[in-house]
């Protein structure tokens, strides 16, 4: 004898498994850059609930199922999350979880600018080189992530990070934003006040440091350098400052080139550049923060990655003629 109850529990298991299963495998995108903000503590119910809101997942009870059933429920991160484009659940999931996919692992060097990103994160195919650094180099990208800076140059942290398949420039762009984040700690933040720098001119310092410094000992002593002719009211005549913005620049700098108009070149504009000129590692901004003491004013590469340093014009003159002999050998 069959019983109806078995029957319409059986029936009722079933189409609870078919629309997780459904829900599973239809991809969903809410159209538009969606920033949701996680605090720690935040319970597994309530990122589903949220997620289902903004139009990310569908279903909020399914996408708790599979956190459950997948055991992830207590170890979904905190922290700030761009979702665009056009996801699974479990992909969500994933990027909550852990942030990391093995499906694409790129690497970006320090001293890379927005154009070098997009250069790298074109190997992925996951979308046009075009696409990346237009999105990079608007204002609104960076005001969208609360920054005060005309883009986000230098706010791309350099490091190596885990993409999915279906991810967005701009969800790209969280990434390295929230690397940045967690790099520049509050006690940095702190320094940058007492010496009298926003947050957005000691990027920009350490951006100008991370370009002319090949050494990691000479980068607080490059700082120092900038940090005296700051308060001296010199321009700082940084050589990378004047072509920043010259797409595929590879060749040697010339006298020229320094003369080229551009609100960046510290040639032909006292003070810092309206915003870096690269994305700087975690050195070359401690470097911008916390400068050696020293007295010196003018640098000169050796032409082996090192500099000579000098506190006056006659000296600088004369490391310069010293560079010059030692490139000649």
């Amino acid at each position: 004898m069959i019983h109806t109850g078995g029957l319409v529990v059986g029936a009722v298991l079933i189409i609870l498994v078919m629309h997780v299963m459904w829900f599973i495998y239809t991809p969903i995108s809410p159209g538009r850059p969606i920033r949701i903000d996680i605090t720690f503590g935040t319970s597994a119910w309530r990122i589903s609930k949220t997620l289902a809101k903004e139009h990310v997942i569908t279903d909020a009870p399914a996408f708790m199922t599979i956190a459950l059933l997948t055991r992830r429920a207590r170890n979904l991160q905190a922290g700030t999350y761009v979702f665009e484009g056009r996801h699974y659940p479990i992909e969500v999931m994933d990027i909550l979880y852990q942030g990391k996919s093995l499906r694409y692992k790129i690497t970006i060097p320090e001293g890379s600018d927005i154009i070098a990103i997009g250069d790298i994160l074109t190997t992925t195919g996951m979308f046009s080189r075009r696409e990346f650094i237009k999105t990079a180099q608007k204002r609104s990208t960076a005001e969208f992530f609360s920054l005060n800076a005309p883009s986000m140059e230098g706010f791309l942290f350099p490091d190596t990070y885990y993409l999915g398949p279906n991810m967005t420039a701009m969800e790209i762009i969280s990434r390295m934003v929230a690397r940045y984040r967690k790099v520049y700690t509050s006690d940095m933040q702190a320094r940058a006040r007492r010496i009298g720098l926003s947050d957005l001119e000691v990027i920009t310092l350490a951006s100008m440091i991370e370009k002319e410094a090949r050494s990691t000992v000479e980068k607080p002593i490059i700082s120092s350098v900038f940090h005296n002719r700051l308060k001296l009211r010199m321009p700082l005549q940084s050589d990378p400052t004047a072509v920043y913005g010259l797409e595929g620049f590879r060749r040697t700098i010339t006298p020229g080139d320094l003369r080229r108009k551009s609100p960046y070149n510290t040639y032909l504009n006292k003070g810092l550049p309206p915003g870096p000129i690269c994305n700087p590692g975690k050195d070359a901004i401690l470097a911008a923060l916390w400068p050696a003491k020293t007295s010196h004013l003018y640098f000169v590469s050796k032409g082996n990655g090192y500099h000579y340093f000098s506190s006056s014009f006659k000296e600088h003159n004369a490391a310069i003629a010293r560079a010059r002999i030692s490139s000649r050998k």
